[in-house]
This record gives C-alpha cells, structure tokens and sequence, in this order.
C-alpha cells in the first residue's frame, strides 16, 4: 500500500510533500485538488480535510494528515533513511528555525485562497501584489543574512535538510507565479541551484504536474 497526497501544482505547500516523498523513494499517488476550480470547497473533499486546505496526506493506513510541516515531520520519523533533519540537535533547531520562517513569515503572503479573495476584488488587487511582493522580497532578505551564518553547500551545513526544501519550494513558486526575481541574494540562489540538481525534488516542481494550468 502507498500513501495518498491530495493538492495542487501551484501549491508550494504540496510542492514540499512532494519532494520530500520522492527525495525518500516513498511509494504515492497523487489527487488533483484545483484551487482554480475550487475543488478544495466541494463535500468530498471536505471529508478529506475538513478545513478543506491542501496538502492533505493519506497514510497506508488511512490516517489524514494535515499541515506540510507536521507531515514533513511524520516522513522523516516513519522514513528516516534518506533524512531531511541533521543529527546534530543544534543544526536540527536551525533547520526547523528556517523552515518555521519560511512557513509563518513569507509563504502565507502568496496562499492560493488569499489570491482567490484579492482577484474577486479589483480595487484591491494592485495595492496587494505591492505589499506581497515587499513583504516577500523582505522575507527573503532577511532569510539570506540569517543563513550566511550556517550555510556550507546548502542552509545549514553541507547536507540537504527539509530547510532547503522549503527555500527551494518557496523560491520556484515565487518566480513561476509571481515572476520575482531573487538574483541578489547570493546565498539563497545558490542553495536554490544546489537543490535543482537533485533529480528527485527538480521533477517535483509545479511545472512538471499534470494539473498545472497550461
């Protein structure tokens, strides 16, 4: 039996799942849940997930699990091989420190439902996309200072950790939906490019999913 991963290609939530379960050859199948189409709203999948928000991840068993960080979290700890959080318990902190930055601070700025509620109203749409595109780019100034003080090959160190999953996820749905453009910030775009070389997480992308929009 495999497990089941409800979401969407846009969703850089899901896009994080996503890489993790592949990263760690685990076996799954893929539900398509369209915000567009606002499939996340319908009576079935609300027995899925009765906040009815994506990622959702089925286990072999038939346990929900909901929220990408405690699935991320779940995985490592019933997946251990391939792992995505270090040994060291200090570097283990500083790995949850930026993933829980990446997750609180700069992420919910571009969530699909608070994009569905600014495009139904006009007169906020400019005034919006300026502050998301400065609260994001100050995220990700921020992020860039506090990782020069741990990053070796990638954020914390010189191995992949679920830190890295989160900058790369985070950095792809960025420029894809949003067309930013990080250049400048040095740390971060070479992470970003590390990461893109691990075949497993760079065929994990939105772009690559059947149910991203053509």
């Amino acid at each position: 039996m495999s497990y089941t991963l409800y979401g969407f290609a846009m969703s850089s939530c899901t896009q994080r799942i996503r890489s993790i379960l592949n990263y760690k050859k685990i076996p799954y199948t893929q539900v398509s849940v369209n915000f567009l189409k606002k499939e996340q709203l319908t009576e079935e999948y609300k027995k899925i997930h009765p906040r009815q928000i994506i990622p959702a991840l089925v286990t072999p068993e038939g346990h929900t699990l909901i929220e990408s960080l405690t699935i991320a979290e779940y995985l490592e700890e019933t997946h251990p091989e391939k792992p995505i959080l270090p040994k060291n318990k200090i570097q283990r902190a500083q790995v949850r420190a930026i993933a829980e930055y990446i997750n609180s601070s700069i992420q919910p700025f571009q969530h699909l439902g608070i994009q569905q509620y600014i495009n139904s109203h006009s007169e906020k749409q400019l005034e919006w996309k300026d502050q998301w595109t400065h609260w994001n780019m100050l995220g990700i100034s921020n992020l860039e200072k506090s990782i020069s003080r741990t990053r070796g090959r990638f954020s914390v160190g010189d191995q992949l950790t679920l830190a890295d999953i989160m900058i790369y996820c985070q950095i792809d749905s960025a420029q894809t939906r949003f067309g930013l453009d990080f250049g400048q910030y040095h740390n971060i775009m070479n992470i970003y490019f590390n990461v893109n070389n691990i075949k497993e997480i760079e065929q994990s992308r939105g772009i690559y999913q059947h149910d991203f929009p053509k």
